[in-house]
């Protein structure tokens, strides 16, 4: 793998990361909080936390080493898994936030039944890291 690919790769991911951090800031579910509400009738109290950012902001770094596990160095490739890489990602936000509906509810009968909030701490970043894993599970190692 080349020295040169790695240092623009996190060059990249360092960018998207400060992006991420300084133009949208921390938020509730990326921002999407008003459209989910409307769509779901739940509001989901889950914070977004600078860890989230960073795991999706270094999509592109660990598309290098998921496609070095795979082939040879190919940029079309390497275009295809940081997409898959991102996919995957997004796909387990989404699953983790339906688990959410069932596990999330309040106890108390003084709180809303349409808030839902993180059973445990840093939820979110689990369910994004475990996005990003399962792709790295799932491709066979090049012989």
């Amino acid at each position: 793998m080349p020295n040169n690919l790695k240092k623009i790769s996190l060059g990249v991911s360092v960018v998207i990361f400060m992006i991420f951090t300084f133009v949208i800031g921390p938020t509730n579910v990326f921002g999407l909080e008003k459209y989910l509400q409307n769509n779901t009738n739940y509001f989901f109290g889950v914070s977004t936390y600078y860890l989230d950012y960073a795991l999706l902001a270094f999509i592109p770094f660990f598309g290098i080493f998921l496609n070095y596990k795979r082939n040879s160095l190919n940029y079309f490739w390497l275009l295809i898994h940081i997409a898959i890489l991102l996919f995957s990602a997004i796909l387990s936000f989404i699953i983790g936030l339906y688990i959410l509906t069932f596990i999330g509810k309040p106890t108390s009968p003084l709180v809303p039944k349409y808030i839902v909030t993180e059973p445990i701490f840093l939820y979110s970043t689990i369910c994004i890291g475990i996005g990003i894993l399962i792709p790295f599970i799932l491709v066979k190692a090049k012989k």
